[in-house]
């Protein structure tokens, strides 16, 4: 009686050896990394993150447009030309990779890359060299707010508005300039010093020899070019996602990222290739969805013009604008016209936040594969100089506090 009075006073609960045991798959599944990963599709429908990347996507097709009307003869969207090039190249470059071609997977999708930006500067030449560089820049601001929506969600199960985000991207831009900047410039610094370097010692007679002996030093330089290449080609996604977990600091946030890359690439690759898959089912989802609503809209509404041969009514339910309408059937067609690229624009919407948010969750998985930093340690402003207060205070008062958790412990004196 004695013992079971003591073991209930111990405050542990005591087991119910009657209640059977369930192991569930959370339980076996609760240690590991990669099954969070399926949290992304969670995370990117979010409507706030929806809303940021629309308005990313409108900012950058207004402005391609309005200078597409000011150059009529590069009609064709900037970014759509860039888009078919680079997924040109890369379904080559899968088609390699699928028969373990990596090597030639790898310089496929860099020839790809290349011929996708040089082609489309040759094409439209005026509206590529404004548009893409001021896409760059709305990309890498409106990314880190998505990110710090996401890692936030992801970190703290709390789920900041629009707004929020909105301001974590005009704070973060500096940061994430620096971030994407730095390693663009060394490559361009390297690839200027090789050409450089190769035209002043190998086009001079007698001095191309000694070009030719201290070549080996240009094997060097384009060793260290190439790891930059690769390093901002598989981590630069994850530039804009560092900064929202980490603070605004964008030099720390490229050396952890090609740290990462570098340290641990299988982690990497498996994380890559959960994603994409992951991401080619729910983006043929999205895509299908707004296809069909569209589609029965138009048909919704065309279908007693149908009946009854109303040519320009079934016109103007399927957004066609004809030289026989009026004004008003113009404008109406117009207007459905808009309003039937709104299901795509929001699947677009959605998938370009997908993009941002399983890179950001990707981030915080490497990082605690490389560092043990736990995925839930975020930075959050006035957090890290609260605890410095307390902890200033805690030694003017004589009381430890674990500089960890901020939390005091009682130190007693026996003496």
């Amino acid at each position: 009686m004695a013992s079971q009075d003591m073991s209930n006073s111990s405050g542990m609960p005591e087991r119910d050896y009657a209640r059977p045991f369930r192991l569930t798959a959370g339980d076996l599944m609760s240690d590991l990394l990669w099954p969070k990963l399926f949290r992304v599709p969670r995370l990117a429908i979010q409507p706030g993150r929806v809303m940021l990347a629309v308005l990313l996507i409108l900012l950058v097709g207004l402005l391609d447009q309005t200078l597409a009307g000011v150059t009529p003869a590069e009609d064709e969207a900037v970014v759509i030309m860039l888009g078919e090039r680079f997924g040109a190249g890369l379904a080559n470059a899968g088609e390699q990779a699928m028969t373990l071609q990596i090597g030639d997977a790898i310089i496929t999708a860099w020839k790809g890359a290349w011929y996708g930006i040089t082609q489309t500067f040759r094409d439209a030449p005026w509206r590529a060299s404004f548009v893409l560089p001021v896409a760059f820049l709305l990309y890498i601001t409106l990314s880190v707010g998505i990110s710090r929506m996401a890692v936030d969600d992801f970190a703290r199960g709390r789920k900041p508005g629009w707004t929020e985000g909105l301001a974590w991207s005009l704070r973060g831009f500096w940061a994430s300039l620096v971030a994407h900047l730095i390693p663009i410039a060394v490559i361009v610094l390297l690839g200027m010093v090789l050409v450089v370097g190769g035209f002043a010692l190998l086009s001079v007679p007698f001095l191309n020899i000694i070009g030719a002996v201290f070549s080996v030093i240009g094997v060097v330089i384009a060793l260290i070019a190439v790891l930059m290449i690769l390093g901002f080609f598989l981590g630069g996604p994850m530039l804009s996602p560092a900064i929202a977990a980490e603070g605004f600091d964008g030099i720390e946030s490229m050396q952890r990222i090609y740290s990462y890359v570098f340290t641990r690439p299988a982690r990497l690759a498996m994380y890559a290739t959960i994603l994409f898959v992951q991401f080619a089912i729910v983006s043929s989802i999205a895509v299908a969805l707004a296809y069909a609503t569209s589609a029965l809209t138009s048909w919704g509404a065309g279908l007693i013009f149908d009946w009854t041969g109303n040519a320009d009514g079934m016109a103007v339910a399927s957004g066609t604008v004809t030289e026989g309408m009026g004004w008003s059937g113009k404008a109406a067609g117009s207007i459905v016209e808009t309003v039937l690229k709104l299901p795509g624009l929001i699947a677009a919407g959605f998938m370009l936040s997908y993009w941002i948010c399983g890179w950001s969750v990707q981030y915080l998985l490497l990082r605690n594969a490389a560092d043990g930093q736990d995925v839930t340690d975020i930075y959050v402003p006035g957090e890290m100089e609260a605890r410095v207060e307390r902890a200033l205070a805690a030694r003017a008062a004589g009381i430890e506090v674990d500089q960890a958790s901020g939390v005091e412990s009682d130190e007693s004196d026996d003496d």
